[in-house]
């Protein structure tokens, strides 16, 4: 994948995916995407693509202006893709009679992807369900989960849960210091008060406000409520 702060190029078996994030500001989508076909491989040229932005819907002019840049750096708009097509079809799960997929009190069952390891810079982990990292994610890595992301380590790379939408997801480590921290629509960064010893702490969505809370015992029985 290739990416910038707001977009994000990524080929797939069935070609060329383009991420918009929906938050941002389309003149400054066009302008990390023109950098970014600029920076990009010649290989690329004469390709199609796709698109995805969430349910952001673009205007007739935008839609010009995205068709335009593509072009100039050649590429041709294929369409765009809705949030069923980004991500393939989750299994279906069975649950006893009466209990639904929360299981027990507190617990929140899905496809789940553990990985036993450190991610370094240039790492790039995309996955649909939660992602549990026995390690750390260090500045230059990522991890985009359409669940929970879970690190017990350190977080210091670029952590984005609720991918396709999601805004129960939560993002969750030892030691909390994104470059770039995302849940759903909504975004933000660690403050540059270099502050250590925090101990565990979460991220989540309350009250349209991404908000980040200690996690202690009491801390991640509320999160299941």
């Amino acid at each position: 994948m290739t990416r910038t702060e707001h977009v994000a190029l990524k080929g797939t078996r069935d070609g060329l995916v383009l991420y918009l994030d929906p938050a941002a500001d389309f003149e400054l989508l066009m302008n990390e995407l023109d950098n970014l076909m600029k920076n990009s491989d010649q290989f690329l040229q004469g390709a199609t693509v796709r698109c995805y932005a969430g349910i952001r819907e673009f205007s007739e002019d935008e839609h010009a202006g995205l068709t335009t840049v593509l072009k100039q750096n050649g590429l041709e708009l294929a369409g765009w893709m809705t949030p069923d097509e980004v991500y393939l079809p989750k299994a279906r799960s069975y649950a006893p009679e009466g209990k639904d997929a929360r299981g027990e009190e507190g617990m929140l069952e899905g496809h789940c992807l553990f990985m036993e390891r450190t991610l370094r810079s240039g790492n790039s982990v995309q996955y649909e369900g939660h992602v549990v990292v026995l390690g750390d994610v260090n500045p230059g890595a990522e991890i985009i989960a359409t669940g929970n992301i879970v690190v017990l380590g350190s977080l210091r790379g670029v952590a984005h849960a609720g991918a396709t939408g999601d805004r129960k997801a939560s993002v969750s480590a030892y030691h909390l210091a994104p470059t770039q921290l995302r849940i759903a629509d909504l975004v933000t960064r660690s403050p540059d008060d270099g502050t250590d010893g925090r101990g565990p702490e979460i991220a989540r969505i309350k009250d349209d406000q991404l908000t980040v809370e200690a996690a202690g015992m009491s801390g991640w029985r509320s999160k299941a409520r």
